[in-house]
């Protein structure tokens, strides 16, 4: 039986742990944002220096600088991006209800599509 001197202490620190791996993740994010704003930055910055200079470039090559440059769209950064959802602390600590399609087995399932149909059935 865990003492109850001591649960404060632990609830203290999955709280403590919780919010520092949220901050790794958000530091790493970041990072990750920064390294591919300067990379775009860059690759206008050449384009412009190039263009500037009288270079020919290619339609070909200017395109595809320009789609390296050009940042993501919404669609392939929702396909990349995980679903977030609302967790309050009540799901934390006693975790989801289940609903009743999750609860019910396969077998559960086809008995009640029966009894289901055969009262259909009967009305």
């Amino acid at each position: 039986m865990l003492n109850t001197t001591y649960l404060p202490h632990a609830l203290y620190s999955i709280a403590i742990t919780s919010i520092s791996i949220h901050l790794v993740g958000q530091k790493r994010a970041i990072v990750e944002d920064r390294a591919r704003i300067a990379a775009r930055i860059s690759t206008l910055e050449s384009v412009a220096g190039q263009l500037r200079d009288g270079k020919h470039l290619s339609l070909e090559e200017l395109d595809r600088l320009q789609r390296l440059a050009r940042p993501p769209s919404s669609s392939s950064a929702e396909r990349v991006q995980p679903i977030r959802e609302e967790i309050g602390w009540r799901e934390t600590i006693f975790g989801r209800k289940r609903s009743l399609e999750t609860e019910m087995s396969e077998y559960d399932r086809r008995d009640w599509e029966k009894v289901r149909k055969e009262i259909e059935k009967e009305a």
